[in-house]
């Protein structure tokens, strides 16, 4: 992959993840996820919002491997 390619994938990587951290502080009300991790969502009060912030959190962890092979 070429450099230019390499950049723009990163930076859309960038963007998905910044997208999916907002959410995962929308649901939390709060940004302590990033230090507590899984034992912050099991406090979350409702299964949909467990459920949420999982799903973007899977993405977080999805894009870090990505960014492992650029």
């Amino acid at each position: 992959m070429s450099l230019s390619k390499s950049k723009n994938a990163e930076r859309k990587l960038n963007l998905i993840a910044n997208e999916a951290k907002l959410e995962i502080n929308k649901v939390c009300q709060s940004n302590l996820w990033e230090t507590l991790g899984f034992v912050y969502f099991d406090q979350l009060d409702s299964k949909d919002k467990i459920a949420k912030v999982n799903f973007y959190y899977g993405q977080l962890q999805l894009i870090n491997e990505i960014k492992s092979f650029i």
